[in-house]
């Protein structure tokens, strides 16, 4: 491939990096889409039969779908705030007792996941920049796509990605992921009778449909970019040839 050609090739990279990260942000205001999630999956049943048997904290279950859902959303806002409030996150049970949500393992895991968020966000807005500028000096010289030989990189790059995912399993590859992100001494994997994180969430069945939407929308978002760089090029701000 041409060098032109591979400058191209970072420039949709970054593209595409840059719309999961879109995609990632504008589901943050919607919490994820939690509530959703909470009835197609029928969290609220979860919660029942793992809310009693939890060996820490008891009483969650009496809480109503309402609070659960604002639970989950103090837990994405604090999240997004580099971890703060995630200890003072708490709920009152049918007897009037108030309760702290989170244990100390759990905390800690979620800080570690604040902390991964921060370095996403960065990356992401290094993405967008490294995108825009690409398309910038690109344009500005007057050098074309290629969309044939860059719709086959891109098509078998996802491909590969998504024969992993289905070889190996996606809870195994989601599991695996936080192998290699997380520190070795941070617990992160939690049952539910010791976590009502993880109970709320029904983990990891919550997190697949989170994945699947917010892989959708940053596809979306990128096939957007795409249809405006060939409008672009057929106005004929760009030379059809290098």
């Amino acid at each position: 491939m041409k060098r032109s050609q591979a400058l191209w090739s970072l420039v949709l990279l970054s593209g595409l990096l840059a719309a999961f990260m879109t995609s990632w942000t504008l589901h943050r205001y919607v919490d994820y889409g939690y509530s959703f999630w909470y009835d197609q999956l029928s969290i609220d049943e979860h919660i029942d039969k793992y809310g009693p048997r939890n060996r820490y904290i008891k009483g969650f279950q009496t809480l109503d779908r309402d609070e659960h859902i604002v639970l989950f959303s103090g837990i994405v806002d604090a999240v997004h705030k580099q971890g703060q409030g995630l200890g003072e996150l708490s709920f009152t049970d049918a007897l009037g007792r108030e309760k702290r949500l989170l244990r100390e393992p759990e905390i800690v895991h979620l800080q570690d996941v604040a902390h991964l968020v921060d370095v996403l966000s960065i990356a992401g807005g290094v993405a967008l920049l490294v995108s825009a500028l690409g398309v910038w000096f690109l344009q500005r010289r007057r050098i074309a796509v290629q969309w044939k030989s860059q719709g086959i990189l891109f098509a078998s790059l996802l491909g590969l990605i998504g024969l992993i995912v289905l070889i190996v399993g996606p809870k195994d590859v989601f599991y695996q992921l936080h192998v290699w992100i997380f520190p070795d001494d941070h617990q992160w994997f939690f049952y539910y009778q010791d976590s009502l994180m993880s109970t709320m969430m029904k983990a990891p069945d919550l997190f697949g449909g989170i994945g699947a939407t917010l892989v959708g929308l940053g596809l979306f978002l990128f096939a957007g970019f795409v249809a405006w760089l060939v409008r672009v090029t057929r106005n004929g701000k760009a030379a059809l040839t290098n």
